[in-house]
């Protein structure tokens, strides 16, 4: 028998957060256009990025809410959140109660700040709500905090079926469904590689662009062993170098993607290549801008 969580009093809040977000993504986009490449432009896309992390944000936790559910079976109870499955024994159950803890919300995770683990006593907390209006799952070793819309009836259910008698024996267990599993969510170094290459390839774009109207009409991209120049270029030419890192970067990326469970140890030297043409390519752009500015 399937349960919904309390609908959580600050969903309309977050999502009209999310909403009022993307809405001045459009208008920022809009001004952004109308600039010229210069400090402007990259506060402007700058804000712009940081608005739709923040609107990705909010809309991916909102989404999260929406999958939470607890189930009330003959075997056990599952508690489904966000591709993850809680399952707890009845055998294992002592009790399931009103709540009676004094926690603090993690605000962190707003606005689903009742979803945490706190392993120091071992408390799960799979609630929409605070603990005085949530239920606790007792067992010997573990509490969980829920808070499903019908309490009585969610406490009928429970020992309704936990009187007809477990059909099979399960373990306390918490199960990953497959994209939750996926090696991206859980790899450090691919995470920091794929990361790093793609934050310092938007930096430098931002850094180039600050500079930009700074720039002469014409300037050196190569020099001859003298320190001359020997290859002039309209300015616009200065975006050339970190471009070619950035594509480079991106087909290094999806080639290590296809690699990743074939190649491991070559997918990795891909992405820190990738990684050393950022440098290379900040190194470079930056003694070329320094140049051309004197």
């Amino acid at each position: 028998m399937a349960f919904r969580p309390i609908s959580p009093s600050d969903r309309l809040l977050a999502a009209f957060l999310a909403i009022l977000s993307l809405g001045l993504v459009l208008l920022l986009t809009y001004w952004l256009i109308q600039q010229p490449i210069g400090p402007t432009s990259v506060l402007i896309g700058l804000g712009i990025l940081l608005l739709v992390a923040f609107a990705g944000l909010l809309l991916f936790r909102m989404w999260s809410l929406r999958t939470l559910d607890y189930w009330v079976q003959r075997d056990a109870i599952h508690i489904l959140w966000r591709g993850e499955i809680a399952v707890i024994p009845m055998e294992h159950i002592r009790d399931i109660q009103p709540a009676q803890l004094q926690l603090r919300p993690a605000w962190l995770h707003w606005p689903q700040h009742w979803i945490f683990t706190q392993a120091d006593p071992e408390i799960f907390a799979y609630a929409t709500q605070p603990p005085e209006r949530s239920l606790v799952i007792l067992t010997h070793d573990e509490t969980y905090l829920i808070s499903p819309q019908d309490p009585s009836g969610f406490i009928a259910a429970f020992e309704e079926r936990r009187s007809f008698g477990p059909a099979r024996h399960l373990k306390p267990a918490i199960y990953l469904i497959s994209w939750r599993q996926h090696w991206l969510l859980h790899d450090r170094w691919a995470q920091g590689l794929l990361g790093g290459w793609l934050l310092l390839g938007i930096a430098l774009l931002g850094y180039v662009a600050w500079h930009y109207p700074q720039l002469p009409d014409a300037l050196g991209l190569h020099f001859n062993l003298q320190g001359e120049p020997d290859l002039i270029s309209p300015r616009r030419a200065i975006f050339l170098l970190p471009g070619v890192a950035m594509l480079m970067g991106f087909l290094n990326a999806a080639i290590g993607f296809a690699l990743y469970d074939y190649r491991r140890f070559f997918t990795y030297l891909l992405w820190s290549v990738s990684v050393l043409l950022q440098i290379l390519a900040w190194y470079v752009t930056f003694a070329l801008i320094r140049f051309a500015l004197g």
